[in-house]
Formats: C-alpha cells, structure tokens, sequence
C-alpha cells in the first residue's frame, strides 16, 4: 500500500532504477515524437493525422506507473521547445500531452483490473474506448486551442483542427500501446515452427501494404479499392499468435501506409487533405480495434479451454479416488490393512460381513484375533516374509465358527522403499471346497448320463461351460463320421464345421448357460447326407451352484420343412387366385370431390354405370351406417408423415345385399402438407368375411371340444390314475414296514421307489387342476387365478405378483375360461422363454369389460417374428380372445421385456353374427 501510495505521488523507492525508467520514458517520447513530425505531407498546421507519442506516453504510465509523468512532460515539452512554436506553448503542450496520458490510465484502472497483456475481452475494449479516444479528447481539446493561440492554423478551422487531433491521438494509442504492452510476450517466441509462421506472416503482410498502399509501377491497376485486404493477415496474427503480434502487424501496416500516404501514393491521397487524414485515422482505428477485439477473443477463448481442461483433470482425479474407494467399500471380499507389527488398521464393509466384527472391535488390534486356536503362529510366519504370499488357511469368525479362506497378503512401502504394513485380500471359499465336491459327484452321474443317452435315434450331445463335449452318443458321432476320441475333450468349435459355432450355436449355447431352454433351426451340411434342416434344443443341467453344462438334442427336420414349405407356397397361390377379379382401382381427387373408379368395380360389386363418376359424399351414403365414422376417419388420419391406410367396412347393394369390401389408400399432399387427392385399391373380401365367421364358429366348437377332454382326461387322472397312485403309494409303504428282515440295499430302494411314486401323484393332481380347474367352476375366476399363480410358482421356482380388483360377480363362464386359458399359455411361454423369475399378473374390471396383463422384464421377442412362427401359443390366445369379441395386445422387444394385455367386454355378439351381418 505504501509503495503504490509512493508510485502516485511520484516517489520512487529505489531511486537508481527511477531515474533509469525516467530516462527511457524521455527519450522514447521525444524520439516517437520526431518521427510524427517527419511526415509532412499529411501534416498540416502542426497537425498530423497520426500521433504515435500518445501511445508512447499512455504505455510508459501504465507500466512503470505514475510515478514516470516527469518524462512523458519533458519528452513532450522538449519536442515543442525545439520547433518554431513559442516557448509558452511548449509549456502547455506539455502539460496537456501528460494530462491526457494520466486521465487514460486513471480510466483504465477504474475498468476492474486492467491487464496489460490485453489477453481479455474487456481489457481490448477498454484501451480502444477510455485510452485510445477517452483520454486524447483531453490532448486535443489543449494542443489544438494551442496552435490556433500561435498563429499556426491547421486544416480548416478549429472544430477540423480538434478532430484530426484527437483523431492521431488516438490513433497513436491503438497503434503503438498495444505493440509496447504486449512486446515482452513477443521476444518470448522460441519455436522455429512459430518463428517460421511469423516471419511468413510478417513477410506477406509487408508485401500486400506495399502493393495496396504503394501505387507500384509494376502493377498498372491501382488497387486502392482493396486497402483492408490487410485485414485477413490481421486475424491471422490474432488467432495464431495472440496480441504481440498483432499489434506488430497493425504497426507495420499504418507505418507503410502513412509513409506511403505522405509520398503521394495508395488510397488516402485521392481527395482532399482533410478527408484523406479522416479516412486514414478510421481505416487504422478499424483493422486496430478488428485486430485487438478479436486477439483477445481468441486469447479468452484458449485460456477457458486450459481452465476447463484442467478443471476436468482434477475432477477425474477426484472421481478415479472415489471410485478407488467405492470398489473397496462395495467389495465382497474382506479387505483389511496392518502395520509392520500386525495391528490392524483398516477394515472394509466386506471383512465386517465375513469375519462379523464391525471396525471398532478389530482396528488397533493384532491380526490373531482371527486365526484358530494354536495357528496364531502362521501370521507371524507370513509377516516375517515381507513379500507377497497367497494361500488357503481357515479363520474365525466373531461368533467362533470358522470359515476356509484364500489369502492375498501385499507388502505396503512409503516413497523411501521402507516396509511400513500390509494390504490382506481375503475370500471365502467354502463354498468353492463345497462345489469341488459336488462336482465330483456330478461326474458320476454324467457317466450314468452317457449310458442313457447311448441308444437314441436322436443326435445327442453334453457340453461343458468352456464348450466343450463331455458326452457324445452314437448317432451324434455317425452323422458326423467321427470318432468318439475325435469328438469328445475337444471344444465345439473343433467339432463343427467351420464358422458354424462362432455364426450361431456360441450365442445359443450361453443362452442356455444362462438357465434358459433354447430352441431354434439351422442348415447343417454332413459328409454323406449333405445340407440338412437340423431342428437343435439345448435344455441346462443344474450344477452345485450354476448351469454348468448343457444337453444338446439335434433331430433332423428336412422332410418336415420341405413338406411345410410345399403347403404354404399351396396357400399363397390359392390366395392370389381367390383375389383375382375381385379388386378395382380409385382415385379421388379432394379438390372436386370427384372419385373415379375402375371398370372392374362393375364385376366386383355387381352394379354400377361406368359412365357414372360419383362424388366421395354419394358414395357415403351407401356405406353400412354403422361403418360410417370409420369411413371418414380413414381419410382424416392421412399425414404426409403417414400417407398410407386400410381399412375393412360394408356396403350396402341397391337389392340390401351387403358387400364386405377392404379398401387401401395412400394420400399425396402439396409443400404446405395439404391433401390433394387419394388413390388406392378396392377387393371383395365378402367370401373371406363369410370363411371366417365359419371359422370362428368351427374354432369355437373345437374349443369348446378341447375343454371337455380336457375334463374328462383331467377326471381320469384324478379319479383313476391319481388313485391307483395312492394304492401304490400305500402298498409300497405296507411292503417297506414289513421288510425289517431285508437288506437294507432292498429297503433305500423301496424309500426311493415310494418317493417317485409320491412325485409323480403330485405331478398327475397338477397336471389335472391345470386341465380343468375345479376353482374357476366353484369359485370363480380371481380365485382360480390366485391358486394357479401360486402353484406354478411353487413348480417353476418363479415369483409371481397377482392382483385384483373391482371384479364383477358373477361372471360369465365363458369369459372366465377364455381369460384363465390364456392366463396358463402366457405364463408358461414367459417362465420357458423370458430367462426372468418375477412375474406380474393384474386382472380387473371396469364398466365396459373384464382386463388381464400378465407382464415381465425379461428378455423380450419380436412380436412380428413370433406371429410368423409355427408356434400354436400365440394363435391359441388370440382366437379365444376374438371368439369374445376382445382384443388382445402384445408389447414386447428383445431385451426390454413383455406385456401382454387382454380386454374382454361383458356382453358381445359373436364374431361369425357382425361378419354374417
């Protein structure tokens, strides 16, 4: 505070480096001012156009501070001294220059901080407005009243005199100011790539003022027209190299250009005198304030991307060491720190859920709290290694139990490589000890598994998680003309052929990895046979704790398919031959009303005058009243985003015979999204409409035939087998009783016969319920619903969340059995297909119907795919859902889960009577 209070009073307080600045400041304001009165030609009445000691004396201020104003006056007052003004004047000039260089810095300080590398926006901004043409206002309101006191009158009168003299003022600060300011910044350039840029620059620049400005002999044309194709060199300096070198360029480019002017040349000497110093102070006050503005920009802009760069680095930073400390926090296994000594230092979530000690019982206590009784010792064996040791040992817990752990123990050493503790890693494996043993009992049964499988027709194959044949039977290996020491130990992609297991069966096979039963088909091409349609199911074999092998089932479809392939290309030839001559071609044209209509519309419908050309409204008025609405809003819904409709809807005959006609449309509309006209194609669909009444009648019927055998097969189970069952059941326990005097080899194998026959009574009073549920006939349909959920989670070990409400009572029979059926279908197409295990089922009611969703958040399918497929799950749902009149909708997509919603009104015709009607 001191000092700064020293600077404004003029005090310097090392006097030596005073008097040096006070030196400098003096001979460059006189020296600059020398060179301002050199160029006479533009210099009338002591009054030039370009002042450059202005900016010499606003620089020297703002950077040695005010403390120099001394040699910004005597500078000034000695260039006056020495010209044919009086003495007097030189006093007053003097003062008026010194005023004007202090007023500009005053003003620049009072902006908010003012930086002298002019590298922000408001910096550039306030140096152009209160140093540049703020503070020469007050130089030019005292130096031009001088002139005029001294019998010495420039330009035209006081008020042209004052202007140019403010105007080469300032012109003065934006030229030489920033060049001095930012000079240091400019020496600091060292790279040769930048040094060879900027003497390029400067090269070119130098050469486009002298051909604007210079009137050269060898260009005949003058170019005074391009005198600002400077300015690209301008803001190339701003953008590649900052405000130094800009200032240079804009320096170099007014040098030459007054030089230029004061010789008679380029495009200021081509009116008069006043206005060509005019126009040259606002042509260098332009590329000045243009070079300046945008340095700084480009200057502001660099340094926020540093700051935001460096603002990201330290946040990533930030987030790597939280991240660091939220994996071993989050860890399930125990992570722990001790000391050189053994004490415990550090104890994770993951050590508390293992060991049972929470942080504050363990940390400052030694290590063998932990281990056994009698095995203490083995810490301090591992501690006294001081390297890196991993082994299996058992610990104990809190509560005494022990668990078989493996243990990762890591020396922890400071910057100087001294041992200052140890980082311990440890995992339960009880669990694994506990799987290895199972496995080996799994691989007994796989060898039972080989002998089964050994004698079916089918292709039958086991494979491991690593894809690798564990069984292969003899149909498998005959197909393939392999032996079994060819096949089985080596891996599927070695087996197949080649691409094969990459292209498909890789994806299927961890699917069924996953817990889920894959089906699918695929060309397979064998030695002998050739290509052949291989139908393949994969189906998981549970292991201690995962799936971890996979039975594979290959039957050959070929016959099948060809057969299959025959019967559609059967069907859609029979279909295009029903179609033909039954369909006419349209077009209305909306701004007419007009629709103009095929000669085949005659032979579809049966009357008609081809001459007649009806309007769209006449034609209304012979559609069904009742279709109608859907008529109209066919049209309305045309977008030019959606161009295209079809709808289906009857028409009524001169005679009342009614027509079932299927009539598709595609609008075309102007720019502004206006319908202009529609065309489209009409077709008879009346013997469809009649086939499919038939049909839904002929359905219904075989519905309703399925539902009684299903009761009677569901009372045969029930009253016979599942008896005969129990009698069994009972026989084989009277047989056991009395068997005390038996081996006991014959008395397990009576227990084990009793319990499959147990199971399998259980399986047949399941399988009844589901055929015919006793619980929809007696209690209805909520609470046939609820027993069923639960029993099929129990048999599938799947959750299922069931809910009801508002439900009317009673309902209809027929209703209720529609809605269980397709109830049983989805659940059991979602537990084989979906690979979740939570399930959610709502079934309600509401003024105009009965609803149903049965939904998941499992995989999902293709809803187009699936309807395409041969499966009879879909088809089944859908038709006993239309017999009611209801809808039925199916939203699913692969890997974003499935819901499907089935909405049955109470009272409905059927569908055979509207399609009859």
């Amino acid at each position: 505070m001191a000092h700064a209070i020293e600077n404004r009073l003029g005090v310097a307080s090392d006097p030596r480096k005073y008097l040096t600045q006070m030196a400098i400041v003096f001979a460059a304001q006189f020296a600059v001012g020398k060179i301002g009165d050199v160029l006479q030609a533009v210099n009338r009445g002591g009054i030039g156009p370009v002042w450059p000691a202005s900016g010499i004396a606003l620089a020297a201020l703002l950077i040695c501070g005010y403390s120099v104003w001394p040699g910004v006056a005597a500078g000034a007052f000695l260039l006056v001294f020495l010209s044919p003004l009086p003495h007097w004047a030189a006093i007053v000039y003097a003062g008026g220059t010194t005023l004007a260089a202090v007023v500009g810095a005053f003003l620049l300080e009072r902006t908010g901080g003012f930086d002298r590398s002019l590298s922000h926006l408001r910096d550039a901004l306030s140096l152009i407005i209160f140093g540049a043409f703020g503070s020469s206002m007050v130089g030019a309101s005292i130096g031009a009243p001088i002139l005029y006191a001294a019998h010495i009158h420039g330009w035209s009168g006081l008020g042209s005199a004052w202007l140019i003299y403010w105007l080469g003022d300032s012109t003065g600060v934006l030229l030489v100011t920033p060049f001095v300011l930012t000079f240091p910044t400019l020496i600091r350039i060292r790279d040769r790539d930048r040094v060879t840029e900027l003497v390029l620059l400067l090269l070119l620049l130098t050469v486009a003022s002298f051909v604007v400005f210079g009137d050269l002999p060898l260009i005949p044309v003058r170019l005074h027209v391009l005198a600002f194709a400077v300015l690209p060199f301008v803001m190339w300096a701003a953008v590649r190299f900052g405000v130094s070198v800009t200032a240079l360029c804009i320096l170099i480019t007014a040098t030459i250009a007054t030089a230029e002017t004061a010789l008679g040349s380029g495009p200021f000497t081509t009116n008069t005198p006043f206005m060509n110093a005019v126009l040259l102070d606002v042509y260098f006050a332009v590329i000045s304030a243009t070079g300046l503005i945008l340095s700084a920009l480009s200057a502001e802009k660099e340094q926020s991307e540093r700051e935001r760069e460096q603002t990201v680095r330290e946040q990533a930073a930030m987030e790597a060491r939280l991240r660091l400390a939220a994996i071993v926090e989050s860890s399930d296994d125990a992570i722990f720190g001790v000391d050189a000594n053994g004490i415990i230092t550090e104890w994770n979530a993951g050590a508390e859920r293992l060991y049972g000690y929470s942080p504050a019982e363990v940390i400052g206590k030694s290590i063998s709290l932990l281990a056994p009784p009698g095995s203490s010792a083995d810490f301090a064996a591992m501690i006294a290694q001081r390297r890196t040791i991993s082994h299996d040992t058992a610990y104990q817990r809190k509560d005494g139990t022990q668990i078989d752990m493996s243990i990762t123990m890591s020396p922890i050493r400071d910057t100087q490589n001294r041992l200052i503790g140890f980082s311990i890693i440890g995992r339960n494996v009880s669990e694994r000890k506990r799987q290895e043993a199972i496995l080996r009992e799994s691989e007994d049964k796989l060898r039972e598994y080989e002998r089964a499988v050994e004698g079916s027709e089918e292709m039958i194959a086991v494979v491991d998680r690593q894809y690798r044949y564990l069984i292969a039977n003899r149909k498998f290996l005959k197909m393939r003309k392999m032996t079994k020491e060819r096949v089985v130990g080596h891996f599927a992609q070695e087996v197949l052929n080649e691409g094969v297991f990459e292209a498909k069966v890789k994806k299927k096979l961890d699917e069924a990895f996953e817990g889920k039963v894959v089906r699918y088909e695929m060309k397979y091409t064998y030695p002998d046979l050739g290509e052949r349609d291989v139908l393949i199911s994969y189906f998981p074999i549970e292991g201690a704790a995962r799936v971890d092998r996979v039975a594979c089932i290959m039957q050959d479809v070929t016959e099948r398919k060809r057969t299959e392939e025959a019967l559609r290309n059967s069907e859609e030839r029979f279909r295009l031959a029903a179609q033909a001559g039954k369909m006419y071609a349209y077009e209305w044209d909306v701004a007419t009303d007009s629709v103009v209509r095929s000669e085949e519309h005659i032979n579809v419908l049966g009357f008609g005058d081809p001459a007649w050309q009806p309007t769209r409204q006449q034609l209304l008025a012979t559609v069904h009243p009742d279709d109608r609405a859907l008529y109209i809003s066919s049209i309305d819904q045309l977008t030019p985003e959606k161009p295209t409709t079809q709808i289906c809807y009857r028409m009524l005959g001169p005679d009342g015979l009614v027509l079932w006609l299927e009539k598709s449309s595609r609008g075309f509309f102007d720019e502004r999204g206006r319908l202009l006209r529609v065309v489209g194609m009409v077709a008879d669909i009346t013997d469809r409409k009649l086939a499919e009444a038939a049909l839904a009648i002929v359905s219904r019927r075989l519905i309703e035939a399925q539902e009684q055998e299903r009761s009677r097969i569901a009372r045969e189970l029930h009253d016979d087998i599942g008896q005969r069952l129990a009698l069994l059941i009972i026989e084989v326990e009277q047989l056991q009783q009395n068997s005390g005097d038996l081996p006991a080899q014959f008395r397990s194998r009576m227990s084990k016969l009793k319990n499959q026959a147990s199971e399998i009574a259980v399986d047949i009073q399941s399988l009844s319920h589901e055929l015919h549920s006793s619980k929809l006939q007696y209690l209805g349909i909520a609470a046939a619903i609820a027993g069923f959920c639960r029993d099929f989670g129990e048999q599938q070990n799947v959750d299922i969340d069931f809910n009801t409400h508002h439900l009317p009572s009673p309902l209809p029979s027929d209703i209720s059995l529609c809605l269980f059926r397709v109830l049983q279908e989805a659940l059991h197409n979602s537990a084989k297909h979906s690979g979740t295990r939570h399930f959610k089922v709502r079934l309600w009611g509401t003024s105009d119907g009965i609803h149903l969703t049965v939904s998941d958040s499992g995989v999902g399918f293709d809803v187009k795919s699936a309807a395409k497929g041969r499966g009879l799950g879909l088809t089944s749902m859908q038709e006993r859902v239309r017999l009611m009149n209801g809808t039925i909708m199916i939203d699913s997509k692969p890997m974003a889960g499935t819901s499907i919603h089935v909405s049955v009104p109470f009272t409905s015709e059927r569908s055979s009577e509207r399609a009859a009607g």
